[in-house]
Protein backbone atom coordinates (compact mmCIF):
# COMPACT_ATOMS: atom_id res chain seq x y z
CA UNK A 1 0.00 0.00 0.00
CA UNK A 2 1.48 3.42 -0.88
CA UNK A 3 2.00 5.77 2.04
CA UNK A 4 0.17 9.09 2.27
CA UNK A 5 1.71 12.16 3.87
CA UNK A 6 2.73 12.02 7.50
CA UNK A 7 0.56 14.03 9.82
CA UNK A 8 1.22 13.02 13.41
CA UNK A 9 4.26 12.02 15.40
CA UNK A 10 4.20 9.18 17.89
CA UNK A 11 6.92 7.86 20.22
CA UNK A 12 7.71 5.03 17.79
CA UNK A 13 6.80 6.10 14.29
CA UNK A 14 4.62 8.65 12.57
CA UNK A 15 1.11 7.89 11.44
CA UNK A 16 -0.10 8.94 8.02
CA UNK A 17 -3.22 10.77 7.01
CA UNK A 18 -5.73 8.91 4.86
CA UNK A 19 -7.13 11.93 3.10
CA UNK A 20 -9.03 10.21 0.30
CA UNK A 21 -11.59 7.39 0.03
CA UNK A 22 -9.20 5.92 -2.54
CA UNK A 23 -6.64 5.18 0.16
CA UNK A 24 -5.85 1.46 -0.31
CA UNK A 25 -6.22 0.62 3.38
CA UNK A 26 -9.66 2.24 3.52
CA UNK A 27 -10.71 0.47 0.34
CA UNK A 28 -9.47 -2.86 1.65
CA UNK A 29 -11.28 -2.50 4.98
CA UNK A 30 -14.51 -1.77 3.14
CA UNK A 31 -13.99 -4.56 0.61
CA UNK A 32 -13.52 -7.11 3.39
CA UNK A 33 -17.21 -6.76 4.21
CA UNK A 34 -17.72 -9.16 1.27
CA UNK A 35 -17.01 -12.89 1.48
CA UNK A 36 -15.37 -13.10 -1.94
CA UNK A 37 -12.64 -10.63 -0.97
CA UNK A 38 -12.14 -12.24 2.43
CA UNK A 39 -11.63 -15.63 0.81
CA UNK A 40 -9.30 -14.31 -1.88
CA UNK A 41 -7.14 -12.26 0.48
CA UNK A 42 -7.42 -14.50 3.58
CA UNK A 43 -7.96 -11.35 5.64
CA UNK A 44 -10.68 -10.10 7.96
CA UNK A 45 -11.67 -6.76 9.44
CA UNK A 46 -11.96 -6.09 13.19
CA UNK A 47 -13.88 -2.98 14.21
CA UNK A 48 -13.76 -1.44 17.66
CA UNK A 49 -11.30 -1.12 20.52
CA UNK A 50 -12.29 -4.23 22.47
CA UNK A 51 -12.08 -6.50 19.44
CA UNK A 52 -8.79 -5.04 18.23
CA UNK A 53 -7.37 -5.32 21.75
CA UNK A 54 -8.43 -8.98 21.91
CA UNK A 55 -6.61 -9.73 18.65
CA UNK A 56 -3.46 -7.84 19.69
CA UNK A 57 -3.46 -9.63 23.05
CA UNK A 58 -3.31 -12.94 21.18
CA UNK A 59 -0.27 -11.78 19.25
CA UNK A 60 -2.05 -11.19 15.93
CA UNK A 61 -0.05 -8.77 13.81
CA UNK A 62 -2.30 -6.44 11.79
CA UNK A 63 -1.89 -5.81 8.10
CA UNK A 64 -3.22 -2.27 8.52
CA UNK A 65 -4.60 -0.04 11.28
CA UNK A 66 -7.07 2.82 10.89
CA UNK A 67 -7.52 5.34 13.72
CA UNK A 68 -10.27 7.96 13.91
CA UNK A 69 -8.35 11.22 13.67
CA UNK A 70 -10.71 13.06 16.03
CA UNK A 71 -10.74 10.38 18.73
CA UNK A 72 -7.16 9.15 18.99
CA UNK A 73 -5.50 9.76 22.34
CA UNK A 74 -1.83 10.68 22.37
CA UNK A 75 -1.03 7.64 24.51
CA UNK A 76 -3.29 5.16 22.71
CA UNK A 77 -1.90 1.69 23.57
CA UNK A 78 -2.78 0.35 20.11
CA UNK A 79 -0.31 2.77 18.57
CA UNK A 80 2.43 1.47 20.86
CA UNK A 81 1.40 -2.15 20.26
CA UNK A 82 1.75 -1.78 16.49
CA UNK A 83 5.13 -0.05 16.52
CA UNK A 84 6.90 -0.57 13.22
CA UNK A 85 3.76 -1.35 11.24
CA UNK A 86 3.93 0.73 8.07
CA UNK A 87 0.23 0.79 7.26
CA UNK A 88 -1.18 2.91 10.08
CA UNK A 89 -3.43 5.81 9.25
CA UNK A 90 -5.25 8.67 10.88
CA UNK A 91 -8.64 8.78 9.21
CA UNK A 92 -11.06 11.74 9.21
CA UNK A 93 -14.43 10.74 10.74
CA UNK A 94 -16.35 10.83 7.46
CA UNK A 95 -13.88 8.50 5.80
CA UNK A 96 -13.82 6.25 8.86
CA UNK A 97 -17.59 5.90 8.54
CA UNK A 98 -17.16 5.00 4.87
CA UNK A 99 -14.65 2.26 5.72
CA UNK A 100 -16.73 0.80 8.54
CA UNK A 101 -19.64 -1.59 8.28
CA UNK A 102 -21.11 -0.36 11.57
CA UNK A 103 -23.94 2.12 11.97
CA UNK A 104 -21.69 4.20 14.22
CA UNK A 105 -18.07 4.07 13.13
CA UNK A 106 -15.52 2.84 15.70
CA UNK A 107 -12.41 4.56 17.01
CA UNK A 108 -10.17 1.95 15.43
CA UNK A 109 -10.33 -0.62 12.62
CA UNK A 110 -7.74 -3.34 12.07
CA UNK A 111 -7.21 -5.44 8.97
CA UNK A 112 -5.97 -8.80 10.24
CA UNK A 113 -4.83 -12.09 8.72
CA UNK A 114 -7.34 -14.90 8.99
CA UNK A 115 -6.32 -17.93 11.03
CA UNK A 116 -4.90 -20.71 8.84
CA UNK A 117 -7.27 -23.13 7.12
CA UNK A 118 -7.91 -26.21 9.26
CA UNK A 119 -8.82 -29.80 8.55
CA UNK A 120 -9.47 -32.84 10.74
CA UNK A 121 -5.80 -33.76 10.29
CA UNK A 122 -4.53 -30.78 12.29
CA UNK A 123 -7.06 -30.46 15.12
CA UNK A 124 -7.79 -32.67 18.14
CA UNK A 125 -9.46 -35.74 16.69
CA UNK A 126 -11.38 -37.47 17.98
CA UNK A 127 -12.25 -34.43 20.06
CA UNK A 128 -13.16 -34.26 23.70
CA UNK A 129 -15.88 -31.91 22.45
CA UNK A 130 -16.34 -30.64 18.92
CA UNK A 131 -19.13 -28.41 17.61
CA UNK A 132 -20.72 -28.87 14.18
CA UNK A 133 -23.01 -26.23 12.68
CA UNK A 134 -25.38 -27.22 9.87
CA UNK A 135 -27.16 -24.35 8.12
CA UNK A 136 -26.58 -21.76 10.86
CA UNK A 137 -26.81 -18.87 8.44
CA UNK A 138 -26.71 -15.85 10.74
CA UNK A 139 -23.14 -14.57 11.22
CA UNK A 140 -23.94 -13.27 14.69
CA UNK A 141 -25.01 -16.74 15.79
CA UNK A 142 -21.89 -18.32 14.31
CA UNK A 143 -19.68 -15.80 16.11
CA UNK A 144 -21.52 -16.22 19.40
CA UNK A 145 -21.25 -20.00 19.15
CA UNK A 146 -17.55 -19.68 18.41
CA UNK A 147 -17.09 -17.56 21.52
CA UNK A 148 -19.21 -19.91 23.63
CA UNK A 149 -17.42 -23.00 22.31
CA UNK A 150 -14.04 -21.53 23.20
CA UNK A 151 -15.22 -20.50 26.66
CA UNK A 152 -16.79 -23.87 27.48
CA UNK A 153 -13.95 -26.11 26.41
CA UNK A 154 -14.65 -27.22 22.83
CA UNK A 155 -11.65 -28.33 20.79
CA UNK A 156 -12.90 -26.91 17.50
CA UNK A 157 -15.93 -25.67 15.60
CA UNK A 158 -16.82 -27.00 12.14
CA UNK A 159 -19.04 -25.21 9.63
CA UNK A 160 -21.33 -27.34 7.51
CA UNK A 161 -23.03 -26.30 4.25
CA UNK A 162 -25.31 -23.31 4.61
CA UNK A 163 -23.56 -21.92 7.66
CA UNK A 164 -22.31 -18.34 7.72
CA UNK A 165 -18.68 -17.40 7.27
CA UNK A 166 -16.90 -17.31 10.64
CA UNK A 167 -14.83 -14.38 9.32
CA UNK A 168 -17.81 -12.21 8.41
CA UNK A 169 -17.43 -8.90 10.32
CA UNK A 170 -20.56 -9.59 12.37
CA UNK A 171 -19.28 -13.05 13.29
CA UNK A 172 -15.88 -11.63 14.23
CA UNK A 173 -17.54 -9.00 16.45
CA UNK A 174 -19.71 -11.60 18.15
CA UNK A 175 -16.75 -13.95 18.70
CA UNK A 176 -14.81 -11.16 20.46
CA UNK A 177 -11.33 -12.60 19.98
CA UNK A 178 -12.30 -16.27 19.92
CA UNK A 179 -11.86 -16.21 16.14
CA UNK A 180 -8.15 -16.57 16.95
CA UNK A 181 -8.56 -18.87 19.95
CA UNK A 182 -10.51 -21.82 18.56
CA UNK A 183 -9.78 -23.74 15.34
CA UNK A 184 -12.51 -23.32 12.72
CA UNK A 185 -13.04 -25.97 10.03
CA UNK A 186 -14.83 -24.72 6.93
CA UNK A 187 -17.06 -26.59 4.49
CA UNK A 188 -17.40 -29.84 6.45
CA UNK A 189 -20.06 -32.13 4.99
CA UNK A 190 -22.18 -34.06 7.49
CA UNK A 191 -21.50 -37.26 5.56
CA UNK A 192 -17.76 -36.75 5.99
CA UNK A 193 -18.12 -36.24 9.73
CA UNK A 194 -20.35 -39.32 9.99
CA UNK A 195 -17.72 -41.65 8.54
CA UNK A 196 -15.18 -40.80 11.25
CA UNK A 197 -14.86 -42.77 14.44
CA UNK A 198 -14.04 -42.45 18.12
CA UNK A 199 -16.81 -40.11 19.32
CA UNK A 200 -20.55 -39.83 19.81
CA UNK A 201 -22.68 -37.40 17.85
CA UNK A 202 -24.95 -35.33 20.07
CA UNK A 203 -27.73 -33.85 17.93
CA UNK A 204 -29.83 -30.98 19.28
CA UNK A 205 -33.43 -31.49 18.13
CA UNK A 206 -36.50 -29.36 18.99
CA UNK A 207 -38.56 -32.28 20.25
CA UNK A 208 -38.39 -36.01 20.89
CA UNK A 209 -34.88 -36.19 22.33
CA UNK A 210 -33.76 -37.01 25.84
CA UNK A 211 -33.07 -34.18 28.28
CA UNK A 212 -29.37 -33.29 28.15
CA UNK A 213 -28.83 -34.18 31.82
CA UNK A 214 -30.20 -37.67 31.08
CA UNK A 215 -27.55 -38.35 28.44
CA UNK A 216 -23.95 -39.35 29.10
CA UNK A 217 -21.99 -36.31 27.95
CA UNK A 218 -18.69 -37.41 29.47
CA UNK A 219 -17.67 -39.39 26.39
CA UNK A 220 -15.85 -37.81 23.41
CA UNK A 221 -18.57 -36.13 21.35
CA UNK A 222 -19.48 -33.71 18.60
CA UNK A 223 -22.41 -31.42 19.31
CA UNK A 224 -24.45 -30.88 16.12
CA UNK A 225 -26.59 -27.72 15.93
CA UNK A 226 -28.85 -26.63 13.09
CA UNK A 227 -30.87 -23.64 11.95
CA UNK A 228 -33.53 -22.39 14.34
CA UNK A 229 -36.48 -23.03 12.01
CA UNK A 230 -35.42 -26.11 10.08
CA UNK A 231 -33.12 -27.70 12.65
CA UNK A 232 -30.45 -30.07 11.41
CA UNK A 233 -32.61 -31.14 8.45
CA UNK A 234 -30.87 -33.45 5.98
CA UNK A 235 -27.65 -33.21 7.97
CA UNK A 236 -29.28 -35.29 10.70
CA UNK A 237 -30.14 -38.02 8.18
CA UNK A 238 -26.55 -38.03 6.91
CA UNK A 239 -25.13 -38.16 10.41
CA UNK A 240 -27.51 -40.98 11.36
CA UNK A 241 -26.65 -43.01 8.26
CA UNK A 242 -23.01 -43.32 9.19
CA UNK A 243 -22.95 -42.92 12.94
CA UNK A 244 -24.90 -43.61 16.11
CA UNK A 245 -26.58 -40.34 17.10
CA UNK A 246 -27.80 -39.24 20.53
CA UNK A 247 -30.73 -36.83 20.14
CA UNK A 248 -31.19 -34.29 22.94
CA UNK A 249 -33.96 -31.76 23.50
CA UNK A 250 -33.73 -28.92 26.00
CA UNK A 251 -36.97 -28.85 28.03
CA UNK A 252 -38.86 -25.56 27.80
CA UNK A 253 -41.90 -23.96 29.35
CA UNK A 254 -45.17 -24.87 27.65
CA UNK A 255 -45.94 -22.55 24.75
CA UNK A 256 -42.45 -21.05 24.67
CA UNK A 257 -40.74 -20.25 21.38
CA UNK A 258 -37.76 -22.39 20.45
CA UNK A 259 -34.42 -21.31 21.84
CA UNK A 260 -32.04 -19.28 19.76
CA UNK A 261 -29.37 -21.65 18.42
CA UNK A 262 -26.67 -19.74 20.30
CA UNK A 263 -28.57 -20.11 23.57
CA UNK A 264 -29.17 -23.81 22.92
CA UNK A 265 -25.49 -24.36 22.19
CA UNK A 266 -24.50 -22.57 25.41
CA UNK A 267 -26.96 -24.62 27.47
CA UNK A 268 -25.75 -27.92 26.03
CA UNK A 269 -22.06 -27.12 26.30
CA UNK A 270 -22.62 -25.99 29.89
CA UNK A 271 -24.20 -29.37 30.66
CA UNK A 272 -21.21 -31.12 29.07
CA UNK A 273 -18.92 -29.08 31.32
CA UNK A 274 -21.08 -29.78 34.41
CA UNK A 275 -21.02 -33.52 33.87
CA UNK A 276 -17.30 -33.60 33.29
CA UNK A 277 -16.68 -31.56 36.44
CA UNK A 278 -18.33 -34.20 38.57
CA UNK A 279 -22.01 -34.38 37.57
CA UNK A 280 -23.30 -37.38 35.66
CA UNK A 281 -25.97 -38.38 33.17
CA UNK A 282 -28.19 -41.34 33.94
CA UNK A 283 -28.87 -42.48 30.37
CA UNK A 284 -26.75 -42.90 27.31
CA UNK A 285 -29.55 -41.50 25.14
CA UNK A 286 -28.89 -44.26 22.64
Amino acid sequence: MPHERACRSTPDRHLRLASSPRNPALQLARALQTKKVRRERRLLVAEGEDLVDAALARGIRPVAMLFDADRLDDDDPRVRATAGLAERYLVPPKLMAHASGLAASPRVIAVLPQPPSRSFRDVAFPPRVGVYLAGVADPGNVGTLLRTSAALGADWLALGPGSADAFHPRAVRAAMGSTFALPVLEGVAAADLATREGFAILAAVPRGGVAPWDADLTVPLVLALGAERSGLGLALDELSAGHEVVRVTIPQAEGAESLNVSAAGAALLSEVLRQRAGGSGSLTGR
